[in-house]
């Protein structure tokens, strides 16, 4: 095959996966596409995702890994469960990014959901049957610097994201959620403080869901430089949101 005829290929085949994302078909695997309940085999292959490492409880990711095969290498939680973080296949966003099409870039942005940047990991018990997910909003500073910047969500909003888990699931926060007040040395962001935890459990789904969120300062974070009280800070809050999904019976 020619090289014309390869870019032509690449061309189309490109178009075909952006027509397939904008009628809603999955164009490539996400979280949600994890089976609890299921062995190893029964999750997509390992290369439908990337950068496959030990979890850290969402945090960044530690050492590096193959594969969800590779599990049993992460120290077990307190539960038990070895955790698994991994990133999205980013093959559509350079695809993207090749032809300058903004609307996609932002849509196969980095490892995102409807936006938000997020750390998404895979929680796997002794025997490497799937027991649980984890996805938390990524606190890592501003994520990337591009010619074409992707739209996605800036960490002061990352707490706006547990409305939408709340509604994806269920979750009243009427009926499922308790509002904590603020700790010693914890306070708001200008008039704004949010301490929320819920925990919903589906019987029907056989699941059980909980969800954190927070928009706060924390102990020694401050708004203003408290040697110069005229000099604004930047970045000294926490605003986040934290979803765990089991198996229940």
């Amino acid at each position: 095959m020619s090289r014309r005829a390869r870019a032509a290929f690449v061309f189309c085949l490109a178009g075909g996966f952006f027509a397939n994302a904008a009628t809603g078909e999955t164009a490539r695997k996400t979280i949600w596409d994890l089976v609890p309940g299921a062995p190893l085999a029964g999750q997509p292959a390992p290369n439908e995702y990337r950068a496959y490492a030990c979890g850290a409880r969402g945090g960044p990711p530690r050492r590096p890994l193959k594969s969800f095969a590779d599990f049993a290498s992460c120290a077990p939680e307190a539960d038990g469960l070895h955790e698994v973080t991994f990133e999205y296949d980013d093959e559509l966003e350079y695809i993207a990014r090749a032809r300058d099409l903004e609307r996609e870039i932002s849509l196969h942005a980095g490892t995102t959901e409807q936006g938000y940047p997020v750390v998404v990991s895979a929680l796997f018990d002794a025997a490497g049957v799937l027991r649980g997910l984890r996805l938390v909003t990524d606190a890592r500073p501003d994520y990337r610097r591009d010619v074409t910047e992707a739209d996605t969500r800036r960490r002061e909003n990352a707490h706006q994201f547990g409305a939408v888990l709340a509604n994806r699931f269920g979750v009243d926060p009427a009926e499922d959620c308790k509002s904590s007040p603020p700790a010693d040395g914890e306070s708001a962001v200008g008039s704004v403080f949010v301490k929320l935890d819920c925990e919903k459990t589906d019987a029907a789904a056989h699941r059980r869901y909980l969800l954190s969120v927070r928009m706060l300062r924390k102990p020694g974070q401050s708004g203003r430089d408290p040697r110069q009280p005229s000099r604004l800070t930047s970045g000294q809050f926490e605003s986040s949101a934290r979803l765990e999904i089991y198996e229940a019976p």
